[in-house]
């Protein structure tokens, strides 16, 4: 078959090419679920972010951006319970725009999860420096960094390479252990201080408008990387019920989480027990264990952190390695990366590939000379742009394939325009008003990427073409 194949194109890669059937529960779904969004690390990160940005109504920010990420949910659910696959968002995008719109938008979100991941490391990498401190000095040394960097990422690919049983149970541990030790800090520090009224935020005290709008872009990070379990569509046991029902009843609960650990934070920082940053960055619990005398809870709070966004990086991993090994099967990307190890039945060369380029990414940045901040903040916005351009070519997908089906319905319209017209003003906000340099330019490398990985792809399949019009490839 030349050029593009099709979503039904039969697979060609051999008999290693089948990721392992049946063996992911409901419960390895939620882990996967739960290690993307990393709820530990954006309750301890974005969240005190958001309130610098937004300070009294961060609130207010948090429930326009949750609506927006539920009827995005919505659209990804309607997809999910009709098809599970490898391909996560980019199979989805396929079956409504086919295989060559499918190709770009595939690109688009494998970028945008794939961006994620050295973002993570980094980040977690900067907790735990900071952790090294009263016994190696000064932080954030870029030697220092980049060998916890290279060290995580080592971690990331062993998880990810020995199995997906093993990584997701790995994330839901180290979730529900950072979650459970900030949710007892924040309600221990309300208690202490008398906190739960706050007349300051029901009141939106001081809100500016301009303070919204600058959060809405990072508020996008609070449920970025929700539909991860999608991945494991072709591994999991009654994908099209189990997929679902794991997504949704993470994003249900988090909202709340969210939405409570975000009042309790600014009713602290009202009060004075949560203030700044140490060397830039948030801990907003340290702060709380330091004023109820317990710092050694601090410490560990940070540790629960750097474990989460390691989990992020872990579960990101896992994503983008199907996504990879997706394209390669179905003939967008080469065959060597459908290749799944014999005895773990993971993708094996996909994972060591983005798992490569993910540690060379910010280890470069720090070589050059980068901040920390600077990699963090620039590569992070890099896998907000894809994210969000994944999202958006998802919800447009999904009214053209259900009306291939014949299912469309007036809810899947009304649910398609409405997430379309919120996404789009997420990514019209994230590049207007024009960032400052180097921000600026972070439009362009996202692009620049997208071009190389579809001219990837393009030079694959003329290969692939060739070698079957002379009979070496069947």
């Amino acid at each position: 078959m030349r050029g593009i194949a099709t979503p039904r194109a039969p697979r060609t890669v051999g008999p290693l090419s089948e990721l392992r059937r049946n063996c992911i529960s409901l419960l390895d779904n939620f882990g996967q679920t739960m290690g993307v969004l990393s709820p530990a690390g954006t309750i301890s990160v974005i969240i005190p972010l958001l309130i610098l940005s937004a300070g009294n109504g961060t609130w207010l920010l948090l429930l326009v951006t949750l609506a927006i990420f539920l009827v995005v949910m919505l659209a990804v659910l309607r997809f999910a319970a009709l098809h599970s696959s490898a391909g996560s968002l980019a199979a989805f995008s396929r079956l409504g725009f086919g295989a060559r719109g499918g190709l770009i938008a595939a690109w688009i979100y494998l970028l945008g999860i794939g961006f994620c991941i050295p973002a993570a490391l980094l980040t977690a990498a900067a907790y735990i420096d900071l952790l090294l401190v009263p016994w190696f000095g000064a932080p954030a040394g870029a030697l220092r960094i980049s060998a916890i960097t290279a060290l995580l990422t080592l971690g990331c690919w062993g998880a990810a390479f020995y199995g997906v049983k093993f990584s997701t149970h790995l994330m839901l541990l180290i979730e529900c252990v950072s979650v459970t030790l900030m949710t007892v800090l924040v309600l221990a520090g309300m208690f202490h201080s008398h906190a739960w009224v706050d007349l300051p935020q029901l009141h939106l005290t001081g809100l500016r408008f301009s303070g919204l709008q600058g959060g809405l872009v990072l508020a996008f990070m609070l449920m970025a990387g929700f539909e991860g379990a999608t991945s494991l569509g072709e591994e999991s046991k009654d994908a099209t019920a189990a997929i679902p029902t794991a997504i949704a009843s993470c994003m249900l609960p988090l909202t709340a989480v969210y939405l409570l650990m975000t009042y309790c934070i600014v009713s602290l920082e009202n009060r004075g027990v949560v203030a700044g940053e140490v060397d830039g960055l948030t801990v907003p619990f340290d702060n709380i264990a330091h004023a109820l005398g317990v710092p050694w809870l601090g410490a560990l709070s940070s540790v629960g952190v750097a474990m989460s966004y390691f989990a992020c990086a872990l579960g990101s991993l896992t994503v983008a390695a199907r996504v990879l090994y997706s394209m390669a099967r179905d003939g967008q990307f080469f065959p060597a990366f459908a290749a799944v190890h014999a005895s773990n039945a993971t993708p094996a060369l996909s994972i060591g590939l983005i798992g490569l380029i993910s540690m060379l990414l910010p280890v470069g940045v720090l070589v050059a000379g980068g901040s920390v901040s600077f990699g963090i903040t620039f590569i992070s916005q890099l896998g907000s742009i894809g994210l969000i351009g994944g999202y958006l070519a998802v919800v447009l997908a999904l009214p053209i394939y259900l009306r291939r089906l014949g299912l469309l319905e007036t809810r899947d319209l009304v649910t398609s325009s409405l997430a379309g017209a919120m996404l789009l003003l997420v990514l019209v906000l994230s590049v207007y008003p024009v960032p400052a340099p180097p921000y600026v330019y972070v439009v362009y490398v996202f692009g620049v990427s997208t071009l190389a990985g579809i001219a990837l792809s393009t030079l694959s399949m003329a290969q692939r073409s060739r070698a079957q019009e002379s009979g070496e490839f069947s």
